[in-house]
């Protein structure tokens, strides 16, 4: 079975925003590529996904817009009735993409959270403060945060009552629309070295995205595209060994005091990629164990 890499991306795009880059090295390195319309996959136009794949059998490493746990699970039931195959199976992709699945097996290295099942906001701030004290807190679905809507719906600030947490709830149903996922996450805030970047709508943070594959880091940059002290080591390297994916990456913030924390897990399809890392080597490294 040949591996390699299929595209989830929008209508009328060649290859999803911020991804084209990485499709001209991989057609470099002969990697064969396919794409699909997750609209397609969303709306269950399955037939259309299955009219752009090639008809040889393939093993896919998936790359592309964020999927939801269900939409995933059915992008690898329709490749498996052909024959195909996705490199992370659902139970792997949804391990690392949704916090609670992953938190109690890392809660030592990374902010103190808990998670409700449901979209009552009530529930939520009563469960923050009794487990986690008063704000600052981080607020985010059980998938994905609204940082790019830091004050919006994300960052519950110092002194928040709970009309002011209602608001960032709403402000994060706005942000995912239909998409939010499963329930509420409310993390306790801790402060992460800050960067002197000015970003549209956050603060800018010290943080560094890891590549894991194969139970190994093998690539790693600054989370944003600045000049900012190197890693000098991976922090938390044993991840990859515990982690059951074979392909996630892990956000890692330097804390104020110069030690690290985990910020966050997501899969390795759905993340995008630091400009600073070099997809040359990281797509050389994944298809040579691949083919």
């Amino acid at each position: 079975m040949r591996a390699g890499v299929l595209f989830g991306q929008g209508r009328e795009q060649a290859f999803p925003d911020g991804f084209d880059l990485e499709a001209h090295v991989l057609e470099d390195l002969g990697v064969p590529l396919a794409g699909f319309d997750i609209e397609d996959l969303v709306h269950g136009d399955h037939h259309r996904i299955l009219d752009g794949l090639p008809r040889r059998p393939h093993r896919w490493l998936y790359r592309g817009w964020m999927l939801p746990h269900e939409d995933y699970t059915a992008l690898h039931e329709l490749l498996g009735d052909r024959g195909d195959d996705l490199v992370v199976h659902p139970d792997s992709f949804e391990t690392a993409a949704y916090l609670p699945c992953w938190y109690d097996l890392l809660a030592d290295h990374t902010p103190e959270t808990v998670w409700t099942e449901n979209e009552d906001p009530e529930e939520a701030w009563e469960l923050a403060l009794d487990a986690l004290g008063p704000p600052p807190w981080i607020l985010k679905d059980h998938l994905k945060s609204a940082r790019q809507w830091w004050e919006k719906a994300c960052f519950v600030p110092e002194g928040a009552d709970l009309e002011r947490f209602t608001s960032i709830y709403e402000g994060l149903l706005e942000f995912h629309a239909d998409r939010f996922q499963r329930g509420f996450v409310v993390r306790r805030f801790v402060r992460l070295a800050r960067l002197p970047y000015a970003t549209p709508g956050h603060p800018v943070f010290d943080e560094h995205r890891v590549v894991f594959w194969n139970g190994e880091p093998v690539a790693h940059a600054p989370y944003h595209d600045i000049d900012v002290d190197p890693l000098e080591a991976v922090p938390f390297p044993w991840l990859g060994e515990v982690v059951e994916s074979p392909f996630f990456v892990a956000d890692v913030g330097r804390l104020e005091d110069g030690s690290f924390t985990l910020v966050e897990l997501n899969d390795g399809g759905c993340a995008g990629l630091p400009e600073q890392i070099d997809l040359r080597r990281l797509y050389r490294r994944i298809f040579a164990d691949l083919r």
